[in-house]
């Protein structure tokens, strides 16, 4: 698991969250912190545990970090509960996961189990990250784009406007259009 708390951690701060380590007598967790977004990170060997222990585990955690919540203040709207397992659940486990994230007492959460490599943990962690990418455009030409809008106008003006001919010069190609 000490693993998997060093792949959370380089996550968030490549995410650009302040990060720290703290210590639970489960193990370590993580606290990660933005300007909008605040939360802790708990790490279990497999999704059982995790079903099993996180309400007593987080409780003990944010009782910790209570002051801090208070001095957060409109932050802490945006708190969030990560729950991750190394070891992947069974599918009434990962029903219990998809119930335990649809609880928004106190917190938001995110449950996730067989989560053992840095691409798991992105992708478990994905809804506290900015979007990444930007959409892809095609090229596109210009000239032919608004030759084929303009279909209906004088092929003379068209050829003229493209051209960068002046303001005039349009002008008296669309009173000759006409």
């Amino acid at each position: 698991m000490t693993n998997l708390i060093e792949l959370v951690q380089e996550q968030l701060c490549a995410a650009g969250y302040e990060v720290a380590v703290g210590e639970d007598t489960d193990g370590p967790f993580i606290m990660f912190e933005s300007a909008v977004i605040l939360g802790f990170v708990l790490c279990f060997p497999n999704a059982a545990a995790l079903i099993e222990g996180w309400q007593p585990t987080s409780q003990r955690v944010i009782k910790q970090a209570q002051l801090a919540l208070r001095r957060a203040e409109a932050k802490s709207w945006n708190a969030y509960l990560v729950l991750l397992a190394v070891t992947p659940g069974d599918y009434g486990q990962n029903v219990k996961l998809g119930t335990i994230e649809e609880d928004l007492v106190g917190t938001r959460k995110i449950a996730r189990a067989g989560i053992i490599n840095a691409q798991d943990t992105r992708e478990a962690m994905l809804p506290l990250f900015a979007v990444q990418n930007a959409p892809r455009l095609a090229t596109v030409d210009m000239s032919a784009e608004i030759r084929l809008r303009t279909s209906e106008l004088p092929k003379e003006l068209v050829d003229a406007f493209l051209g960068g001919a002046t303001e005039a010069t349009l002008t008296q190609l669309l009173e000759t259009g006409q």
